[in-house]
């Protein structure tokens, strides 16, 4: 169903802010978190946004990160019991040297950890990331969880500034 035809004079009722303009929820990254020498994931500190029972949104992200070369960047989600969430990452492919490099844009579900690659310390990299969340009988909480994808000495950040959104999608 597309957006409503707002026309002069038109009444605006709760089932048109329900409809079109109370469906999605954001978060923005307000601190750097970092990861050093390790491949094991964390959950991030921050992205985060609670989700709920029965439902589909459509999810869509927009990281900055950065970290060595040698480390890059290992990128996934965790959710409620029996949802599935079908994604894309767009990110840099591990071999990549600059900004303008390869792109790595691979299905991916739940719990699959591509990896990402880094271009270097104070080298931020975009990572915009879409899918489409489908929870079952459980609500609960989307969260971003990320490592090195390779342990490095020098630490891998998800820097301040990244955002999560989610757009409830109603039938």
């Amino acid at each position: 169903m597309a957006f409503k035809d707002w026309v002069p004079g038109a009444v605006l009722t709760a089932a048109d802010l329900d409809r079109y303009m109370m469906q999605q929820d954001w978060v923005v990254k307000t601190s750097d978190q970092s990861v050093t020498n390790s491949a094991t994931p964390v959950l991030d500190s921050e992205l985060m946004l609670t989700v709920e029972a029965n439902s589909r949104y459509w999810v869509d992200a927009f990281l900055i990160a950065d970290g060595a070369t040698g480390g890059d960047l290992q990128l996934g989600w965790t959710g409620p019991a029996g949802c599935a969430f079908d994604w894309v990452s767009d990110g840099l492919a591990v071999a990549a040297t600059t900004g303008v490099d390869a792109v790595s844009r691979t299905a991916q579900g739940l719990t699959n950890l591509p990896s990402i690659g880094m271009i270097g310390v104070g080298s931020n990299i975009a990572i915009p990331l879409r899918g489409v969340l489908t929870t079952a009988g459980s609500g609960g909480v989307l969260r971003v969880r990320w490592a090195q994808a390779t342990a490095n000495a020098t630490a891998t950040r998800m820097r301040a500034g990244s955002l999560l959104r989610i757009t409830k999608l109603v039938p």
